[in-house]
């Protein structure tokens, strides 16, 4: 149970200790020993060289079980502060956009997804995090994510033809696994306010004044909340993550290294706690209603309330995300398309050539208009 304000004597989850991290050998494929990927249109772990691939099974029920689980908050944060449970993950920061990314034993070179700066491997170092318990799989394979990516630039009259050269490269477009939170809780709140009831009135000159009288109230509401989303990383800026929403969690599983083969995971920079509090001020709304509903009348004022939050449960997710990260001049930018539904979002720079002949022909069009409309006889 949490009562307003949140407690201050939690033990903080971040940083944690390290210990050395355990090499990936990634999935070489049986026919040629290249990597294999998880090819999201077939379900399988998929070889781009010689095109093997092996199909994946579906979760059994018990696993699929394991995944939907509501983790209990409070237990979580009593194990954290004994540092368990936890994993042994080797990152890397970007320097340019602060991301923290997952590296793969294999890894020698790579960029940052978010901003496609060069990374500086010999820089890793190794983090224990939290263990994600469930991943929503890609449901657009890279062909797919590409296509509309390249839809979204073309449908962008201002942006510069050269842009288009960037969104065609094979590495113009990556997937992530971006790291969410999900909680789940009962709140219970106590309130003191008043209920207004208006009356219309006409006075001495025969205008309309409204008038509300005021009644002292008290009472109590219960509103419980399902699966609040909170972003694990600021890494996807608040105006592009629109087309983050509407996920379909009924298709979370467990998180099977085959699913993320082939994909970046993003390690988590908002811990468990920090992520609690956003969920909490995202209730703040939906409470408000409830007492106005409860205090009826036309018109309220909430003059004091208390609420106490019970039963707190959380998930650690890892949700699709491909990222159209590309640089125009000295100028990062990024393009985001969601994993499951393909909806994009994304910022792109402006070509001042195209916005220069844009204004001269809307120039000349009204001047045209003008001079038709003032020709003799016209």
């Amino acid at each position: 149970m949490v009562t307003d304000p949140l407690p201050t004597d939690a033990t903080p989850l971040d940083p944690i200790p390290a210990r050395t991290p355990t090499p990936s050998r990634g999935f070489p494929c049986p026919s040629c020993g290249a990597a294999m990927a998880y090819d999201p249109a077939r379900s399988a772990l998929a070889c781009a060289a010689c095109g093997h691939a092996r199909v994946l099974p579906p979760p059994t029920s018990d696993e699929q079980a394991q995944a939907l689980r509501e983790q209990d908050y409070l237990e979580a944060l009593r194990r954290l502060a004994a540092r368990e449970p936890s994993l042994d993950l080797r990152v890397v920061d970007c320097r340019s956009c602060g991301a923290q990314l997952q590296l793969e034993g294999h890894v020698v070179g790579s960029r940052c997804a978010f901003c496609a700066s060069p990374l500086l491997l010999d820089q890793a170092h190794t983090e224990r995090v939290l263990k994600p318990q469930a991943l929503l799989p890609f449901a657009l394979d890279p062909g797919a994510a590409q296509k509309v990516f390249a839809q979204w630039v073309g449908s962008r009259w201002f942006a510069p033809n050269a842009l288009k050269q960037t969104v065609s490269r094979a590495d113009g477009i990556r997937g992530v696994y971006v790291p969410w939170w999900t909680y789940d809780a009962q709140t219970a709140t106590t309130y003191r306010g008043e209920r207004g009831e208006s009356r219309t009135e006409e006075d001495n000159q025969g205008r309309i004044r409204r008038t509300v009288d005021w009644s002292f109230v008290s009472g109590a509401v219960a509103v419980p909340f399902d699966d609040i989303l909170v972003v694990g990383s600021p890494s996807v800026p608040e105006h592009l993550a629109r087309v983050l929403d509407g996920w379909d969690l009924r298709r979370l599983r467990p998180p099977a290294p085959e699913l993320l083969a082939g994909f970046t995971v993003e390690v988590y920079r908002h811990g468990l706690e920090q992520g609690f509090t956003q969920a909490r001020e995202r209730m703040e709304p939906a409470i408000t209603a409830a007492i106005r509903r409860d205090i009826g009348g036309s018109d309220q004022r909430i003059l004091e309330r208390q609420t106490v939050v019970d039963d707190i449960r959380f998930k650690h997710v890892l949700l699709p995300v491909w990222i159209g990260s590309y640089r125009f001049g000295a100028k990062a930018y990024q393009v985001v398309v969601n994993g499951q539904s393909g909806e994009v979002e994304g910022d792109r720079p402006y070509s001042a050539v195209k916005i220069a002949l844009a204004v001269l022909l809307v120039a000349v069009l009204l001047a045209l208009a003008w001079l038709l409309g003032n020709r003799p006889g016209g």
